[in-house]
């Protein structure tokens, strides 16, 4: 097969970008033809490694300079940007002439001009974010505006997804969300990137809490620092290693000062090596407000790592079994939060058990089994 994968950019150090990345080395492992197109990255590298035979081009069409213009040269260079979008688009999607074109972000976007660019082609679009979040910022999310007049435009593109041979999403509870809308949605999950033979390789740490993540807004990193803040002066051994980058950075720096608990929060690059961090880890901890599949939840079970997560829509709830392979803390509630954290400290033993659990569950995200899944996915369009 020949496959096109489109994204705004494959620059960032973050899960949905490792999952494209994989998807697309598997792919070309066994035997077939992969194209990723960008059209935000410029000359920024592209976060993972990819595989020799990967082709790939970014169009140079950077919506986000646009923030430069005033309100009529805005309007003016957004639609010679789009024009010149669409055109490279179409170039490109001939030249290669793909078997399957894969839309893995910005769906309100692109979706109208890459169905039109595919023309017969297959076009198959990948949801990242859960369906209460996209339904709840649509007209908000893109930054080419500034204003709530893309949410009728949006509100618009929804329409364009029918045509598309196969919506993807990442949990059964969205599915069924996406399939009072449509009769196309699947179900395909995340897989780990990498499923260790060994978990014992790296040494313990044995008071680490561990948070991996991007510094944005909705990943909410600000309620694990008060969660530990809760409970920090009871078990003074303890201390979280949070890994990552964001806009966010210099308010949870801010926070951390605040809560005099510098040396015992500390915030670390983004690493290549996150498998070694979470090894080294007796718990991780997610404190978002939304999330579609987190891979980090999986990633740190696949190395034996249970997790405390808030239960919030869709994805941990499916991933977390509650007092089996980790624990859920109500939505959006720091106390209770702080309460799950408590009882992992406190209860070695069954921390232990939880672990070897958490590990046997990541199993069936293994790498093995899902690029299966998307492979016949493929095929079967």
């Amino acid at each position: 097969m020949r496959i096109i994968i489109i994204r705004r950019s494959f620059a960032i150090v973050g899960g949905s970008e490792r999952v494209i990345i994989d998807k697309a080395n598997y792919l070309c492992e066994r035997g077939h033809q992969v194209m990723l197109i960008s059209y935000e990255q410029g000359n920024h590298p592209i976060s993972y490694k990819l595989h020799p035979s990967v082709a790939f081009k970014d169009l140079n069409c950077r919506f986000f300079t646009l923030s430069k213009f005033s309100a009529p040269l805005h309007i003016y260079h957004f639609f010679k940007l789009k024009k010149r979008l669409r055109q490279l688009l179409n170039d490109i999607i001939a030249e290669f002439s793909p078997n399957v074109v894969v839309l893995a972000e910005d769906w309100q976007f692109l979706i109208k001009d890459v169905l039109e660019a595919a023309d017969k082609i297959p076009v198959i679009a990948e949801f990242h974010n859960a369906y209460d979040f996209i339904m709840r910022n649509v007209g908000k999310s893109g930054n080419w505006l500034k204003t709530d007049v893309t949410k009728y435009y949006y509100q618009r593109t929804l329409k364009h997804l029918s045509h598309c041979a196969k919506l993807v999403i990442l949990t059964d509870a969205d599915a069924k969300c996406w399939r009072k809308h449509f009769n196309n949605v699947v179900v395909v999950h995340n897989p780990v990137t990498l499923f260790p033979d060994v978990i014992d390789d790296v040494p313990k740490d044995p008071y680490r809490i561990i948070f991996v993540g991007r510094f944005n807004h909705e990943k909410r990193i600000d309620r694990l620092i008060t969660a530990f803040s809760l409970i920090a002066d009871k078990y003074p051994n303890w201390h979280v290693d949070i890994y990552g980058d964001g806009n966010e950075k210099t308010n949870l720096l801010n926070q951390i000062q605040e809560t005099k608990l510098e040396g015992r929060i500390v915030i670390h690059e983004p690493t290549k090596n996150i498998y070694d961090e979470y090894k080294r880890s007796q718990m991780l901890v997610l404190c978002s407000d939304h999330e579609a599949s987190p891979l980090v939840l999986v990633e740190a079970m696949a190395c034996g790592v249970p997790c405390v997560s808030l239960d919030c829509p869709n994805g941990p709830r499916e991933i977390i079994k509650d007092g089996e392979t980790g624990l859920l803390a109500e939505k959006g509630n720091v106390n209770d939060l702080a309460k799950k954290i408590e009882w992992m400290i406190t209860h070695e033993t069954k921390r232990l058990e939880m672990s070897l659990k958490a590990r046997e569950e990541a199993a069936k995200y293994n790498p093995s089994v899902i690029m299966k899944e998307w492979e016949k996915l493929y095929s079967s369009v």
